[in-house]
């Protein structure tokens, strides 16, 4: 859920200016600060702190008219060296490996997530053996594509709240934002290039680089997928559908691997197609 913490921050540092934002978000640090103190909390809030800077790169992109894109990435930069700033900073002090710990504790917590279906009566000897070999793959490939997970995490935070924030703002005042509507936002054509090249660097026989190639691919896949989503609102807007039908389309996609998927390759197809086109020619 932390990956909510910039959304009201963003929120109020445009609606209520970066002044008397600020002071607003000084008071209710301090104030969630005791909090955790009196709660021994304080690692949890220190992790949450990390996100805030996050609203003000949005906020001030809104106040300069710098384009999504722009944002976006501006955000994901800025939001990856602090993470990475604070691993460090964590590192020095308890003596450990973030990184290490992390995929440690996620191995862990495999193992004994498998030792529950092991313990179970109810598993016949061939599923637990088709379970026991899921599980190890699983714990094989974590470690592979970890850098991705990490990245996709960021990207994803810096997404949800340019989406959900553009939308409070325009549901607040029209004035607030100059970004336009969801459906029309787009990723550099140019990009698509990577993609390819990772694909190819994939097929050959460098084990080292597939490992960077994979990667790659993944991040490219979220980074698509927004743009499928795109697409997706773009034609829902064109054809009136309800909200309704739009919520359960949108919640029946993200419990789907395969309907993620598809709108990867919908965003990748929309590159050469440009499937809003006609969308964009009627407003």
């Amino acid at each position: 859920m932390r990956i909510f913490v910039p959304l009201p921050a963003f929120y109020i540092l445009v609606t209520d200016g970066e002044l008397r934002g600020s002071s607003l978000l000084i008071k209710a640090i301090l104030a969630a600060g005791l909090g955790a103190l009196l709660l021994s909390a304080l690692q949890a809030f220190f992790y949450s702190v990390l996100f805030l800077p996050l609203a003000y790169i949005l906020a001030r992109a809104v106040r300069d008219k710098h384009s999504v894109l722009r944002a976006g990435t501006t955000g994901t930069l800025v939001l990856t060296a602090i993470w990475v700033t604070g691993a460090l900073l964590y590192g020095m002090v308890e003596q450990a490996h973030p990184y290490r710990q992390i995929l440690e504790t996620i191995d862990a917590s495999l193992a004994a997530t498998f030792a529950m279906y092991q313990q179970s009566t109810d598993i016949s000897p061939d599923t637990l053996a088709q379970i026991e070999l899921a599980f190890t793959r699983i714990r094989t490939i974590i470690p592979e594509i970890f850098p991705a997970i990490l990245l996709i995490t960021i990207l994803v935070t810096v997404w949800v709240n340019l989406l959900l924030g553009d939308l409070l703002l325009k549901r607040k005042d029209a004035g607030f934002s100059s970004w336009p509507s969801y459906g029309q936002w787009r990723l550099p054509d140019q990009l698509v290039w990577f993609v390819i090249a990772s694909g190819f660097i994939l097929m050959l026989p460098l084990p080292a680089l597939n490992k960077i190639s994979l990667n790659c691919l993944l991040v490219m896949g979220a980074l698509y997928f927004f743009q499928g989503l795109a697409v997706l609102s773009s034609l829902f807007n064109k054809w009136n559908v309800p909200w309704a039908f739009r919520f359960f389309v949108y919640a029946l996609i993200l419990i789907q691997a395969y309907g993620i998927i598809f709108l990867s390759i919908a965003g990748l197809i929309d590159v050469w197609f440009d499937l809003r086109k006609s969308q964009k020619e009627t407003t």
